[in-house]
């Protein structure tokens, strides 16, 4: 008994050191993110999309458009994120 107890402790260790944002959630953040340097421009981010280059990657690439004085515009995002910090590069 006091074995199954270990190994659940250590399953649940294990499990809470994953905290990683979700996909939905990382995009949630770099959407806010973008809207606060964006402020005052007149600039509406319509939609974002990021996809993870691979299970190890910490990074994201993604396509966002946005509608602006001039029309809308789509742009290719760059996301680095490693589990705390959040970088991105609009191009």
């Amino acid at each position: 008994m006091k074995k199954y107890l270990i190994l659940l402790c250590a399953i649940f260790v294990i499990a809470a050191c994953d905290t990683r944002l979700s996909n939905s959630d990382l995009t949630s953040q770099v959407i806010s993110g973008l809207e606060e340097g964006y402020a005052g421009m007149d600039i509406k981010i319509e939609s974002l999309i990021l996809t993870r280059e691979s299970s190890e990657s910490n990074i994201y690439t993604g396509v966002m458009n946005t509608t602006e004085p001039n029309g809308s515009f789509t742009y290719t995002v760059k996301v680095t994120y490693d589990g705390e910090n959040i970088t991105w590069l609009v191009e």
